[in-house]
């Protein structure tokens, strides 16, 4: 069994040396709990290390990443669930799900829902206090003189 010092998975590249369950999480789409479903699901040891995992074994992570409730994970863990168009469970990771993201904030501000309002005045959406934090841009007011 030979140590890899970088590991490419869903094209992320992943260093050798973290853990299993950590190093997932760096893949954009997979949060802690997913991470931690997909290695018990494979019976993954929980202290392997990325760098010794098999080229069978990360191809069998990915087709997980790619189809979690086929692999028997339950839907809640996947991040888009009902979606809008299919109404199923997906799971979406990497580019597909930056340009979901922003796809979905468009929706909203189309709408001029509440949410979309606040996104296209650069606010705070989720109910934060914006009275003394969440500005941004320069500030405003007296320059110091040269001498």
């Amino acid at each position: 069994m030979s140590f890899r010092h970088l590991v490419r998975i869903k094209s992320t590249d992943l260093e050798g040396y973290l853990p299993v369950t950590l190093g997932l999480t760096r893949i954009s789409g997979v949060s802690s709990r997913l991470a931690e479903a997909i290695v018990r699901n494979l019976k993954i040891s929980l202290s392997e290390r990325v760098g010794y995992l098999t080229d069978s074994t990360i191809k069998e992570i990915e087709a997980i990443i790619s189809d979690p409730i086929a692999a028997g994970i339950p839907a809640w863990l996947v991040n888009r669930r009902k979606d809008r168009q299919t109404g199923d469970d997906l799971h979406i990771t990497e580019a597909q799900l930056i340009l979901q993201t922003k796809q979905d904030i468009e929706r909203y501000i189309r709408m001029r829902s509440r949410r979309g309002i606040r996104h296209s005045f650069r606010l705070k959406v989720r109910g934060q206090r914006t009275r003394t934090h969440g500005k941004h841009g320069g500030t405003v007011g007296v320059s110091k003189k040269k001498r």
